[in-house]
């Protein structure tokens, strides 16, 4: 029995050894960076970053860029957050009898940052690519319902049939009065307050607000 359970724990020890003899062994000269797939292998923001972080991150200095397949030492991850909203506008822009266009604008305000992990997941630094104090605009148009008045009143004859004229019902001197119904105008207002979502910047609106910003460094 007591040969049984040293084999056991030998095949136990052994595999465990095995397996941390396969763990991959952490490349000090390398470095990842984790981006969305908004920007494609090959797009020039890669270059960019490459060439500029290196420059603001002391760690990064004369480490070579990897793929997928390394276990760097550091790694770049990107973070976005939610926009903050601060205002619409709305601006007319044409009109007709039975519709106005609008462009509706919203101001909002976010921060997207890199951060720089090391291989024991510590955070070493933040590179600020948007900051929160800054606002943007984001614009939709669309196409609001005009006021439409109902139309004049107009008189309506009756008419009475031969039976209803044999019990005494007369309405020929008679009528009825008929309208038909307009309109209510959409205001702006209540536009805005309906479609809060829709008028919100979407994530593509905020990831080209960042390439614009990398482009710049």
């Amino acid at each position: 029995m007591k040969n049984i359970c040293f084999m056991v724990s030998l095949f136990f020890l052994t595999a465990i050894t095995g397996f941390a003899q396969q763990k991959p062994v952490i490349q000090e000269n390398k470095y990842r960076i984790n981006l969305p797939e908004y920007w494609k292998p090959g797009n020039k923001v890669w270059q960019i970053l490459s060439d500029k972080l290196p420059l603001v991150c002391e760690e990064l200095r004369d480490k070579e860029l990897c793929g997928d397949e390394c276990r760097p030492k550091y790694t770049i991850e990107f973070q976005m957050s939610e926009p903050l909203i601060h205002n619409y506008k709305a601006n007319a822009i044409a009109s007709s009898l039975y519709a106005r266009s609008y462009n509706f604008v919203t101001a909002y305000s976010f921060e997207s940052s890199l951060l720089l992990f090391d291989d024991t997941d510590k955070l070493i630094t933040r590179v600020i690519l948007v900051d929160l104090d800054e606002v943007w605009t984001v614009t939709n148009r669309a196409e609001l319902r005009a006021y439409t008045p109902t139309l004049p009143l107009r008189n309506v004859l009756l008419t009475v049939s031969p039976r209803m004229a044999m019990a005494g019902i007369n309405y020929q001197n008679q009528s009825i009065r008929e309208m038909t119904g307009g309109s209510q105008e959409q205001t702006p207002y209540s536009y805005i307050n309906d479609n809060m979502e829709k008028l919100a910047p979407a994530r593509k609106d905020m990831l080209t607000v960042i390439d614009q910003k990398i482009r710049k460094l």
